[in-house]
């Protein structure tokens, strides 16, 4: 069966809460604490690749799709769903 993959490109903002029992660890950048949460903010999608999957390796599928962040919907070429 063939799969499909979507790469969505773009920028964002994050905050990544992390819960140590050291001040000395919590202060090295490079030491991992215990996951608490993340949170994204000012997401902005530049563009969207969709790619076909045969085999375990990648193929372009021949469909990318410019949008801004606003834009809730997009065409992949073959598709027949209708975009809004």
């Amino acid at each position: 069966m063939t799969k499909f993959i979507r790469l969505k490109h773009g920028e964002a903002s994050f905050t990544l809460e992390e819960r140590f029992d050291d001040v000395k660890k919590a202060a090295n950048p490079s030491t991992e604490g215990e996951f608490v949460e993340i949170k994204i903010s000012n997401l902005k999608i530049d563009f969207t690749k969709v790619i076909k999957e045969q085999d375990g390796k990648h193929q372009n599928a021949s469909a990318e799709a410019k949008r801004s962040s606003r834009e809730e919907t997009q065409e992949v070429s073959g598709s027949k769903a209708q975009s809004k």
